[in-house]
């Protein structure tokens, strides 16, 4: 006996009960608000994590470049060198005081191509690319350095945080002298 053979009243029950079986699938499959992802609202705080690396470098602030890795966040910088948590601001004090290159101030870093990935609700990895500006002879800021950056991403505390920071160096120190032509 199918649902065109019952009455009225026992149509009417089929279809609330089907009605009722599909809403309680649906919230049964929503997870609960507190563990739902808000992705623009975590896109905007990833955004601004990698923004505050080049800030804190810009500002010489490498306690507060330290604050933006992880618990057992890794760094490792255009050489290879790696550090960990707190090692990593001490390890770019130490590159910024010797000024290997000779670069003039101020100097500043610019980002570019951002690209986001989530893997799951507290992790994620990105890749971007900066430039590094110094002033030339004439104080007009030139790129001086162009970098890859490899990320990986956790939400610690309610904050994201390196993982891990792979900086690769595209080009490194400024342009050599310009050859002259014969």
């Amino acid at each position: 006996m199918g649902e065109d053979d019952a009455g009225p009243e026992t149509q009417i029950m089929i279809r609330r009960t089907g009605t009722i079986a599909a809403l309680a699938v649906c919230l049964a499959s929503a997870a609960p608000a507190a563990a739902q992802r808000n992705e623009a609202a975590d896109r905007a705080a990833i955004h601004a994590l990698l923004v505050a690396y080049g800030a804190t470098l810009d500002a010489r602030d490498f306690n507060g470049f330290s604050k933006l890795f992880g618990k057992d966040g890794v760094y490792v910088a255009g050489g290879g060198k790696a550090a960990t948590g707190p090692e990593a601001g001490a390890m770019m004090r130490k590159v910024f005081a010797a000024n290997a290159h000779g670069f003039r101030q101020p100097n500043f870093h610019l980002f570019y191509n951002e690209v986001v990935t989530f893997d799951g609700p507290d992790r994620a990895h990105a890749t971007s690319m900066s430039l590094y500006m110094v002033p030339d002879d004439n104080n007009r800021p030139v790129a001086a350095m162009a970098a890859r950056y490899e990320d990986q991403l956790v939400r610690e505390d309610g904050h994201w945080r390196f993982a891990r920071r792979t900086v690769k160096a595209i080009t490194n120190g400024p342009p050599a002298p310009a050859k002259s032509a014969r």
